[in-house]
């Protein structure tokens, strides 16, 4: 992989001034982003397998949905959530989720080893700025856009069909991707 000198030698080489220019100030910074954020996939599939997990166990009452609560809110909020439920499931370990919401037919079996891969190889990386391969970049994005279908279908009231359609999709992506890896 390149680092963003070489790109940027590159690009330097191969634009002309006003384009390289716009490639400083317009994409190299996304690339530096992108690059320096790995994780940021990864922190949406946590919460989206939380959210569908509370969704599921029922702990949201209604159609809200809850990502974080502060002191005080079982008197606020107890007619739209169970804080005890809230609380208890989101201590609960990624591999307990998963768990959960492969027995009870949310996650299929592709989905659910390609989120216990990603788990897998998140758990060995302590260090948020720990150098990433390409392949545990390309995981944790496929990861997330296999539980952003996954969270549409569940949480998303859209019609049986739909959600069925984005569960089939969700699961072929995750076919595709163990296909590639021969797995």
């Amino acid at each position: 992989m390149k680092t963003i000198e070489d790109l940027r030698k590159m690009a330097e080489l191969n634009l002309c001034e006003n384009c390289f220019q716009k490639y400083k100030m317009l994409i190299e910074p996304t690339i530096r982003d992108l690059l320096s954020n790995p994780l940021s996939d990864w922190s949406e599939v946590e919460s989206h397998i939380t959210q569908i997990v509370m969704k599921t166990k029922g702990i949201f009452k209604g159609k809200l949905i809850f990502i974080s609560l502060d002191k005080g809110s079982n008197e606020k909020h107890s007619d739209k959530v169970d804080v005890k439920g809230f609380e208890a499931t989101k201590t609960r370990s990624f591999k307990w989720k998963i768990d959960y919401l492969q027995k009870n037919g949310i996650l299929k079996v592709s989905s659910y080893r390609v989120l216990d891969t990603a788990r897998e190889v998140r758990n060995k990386i302590h260090d948020p700025y720990a150098p990433y391969s390409e392949h545990d970049r390309t995981l944790f994005h496929v990861a997330n856009v296999i539980t952003h279908q996954i969270w549409c279908a569940t949480m998303i009231e859209m019609g049986e069909d739909t959600s069925n359609n984005l569960k089939s999709e969700a699961e072929k992506i995750a076919e595709q991707y163990l296909e590639n890896l021969n797995y």
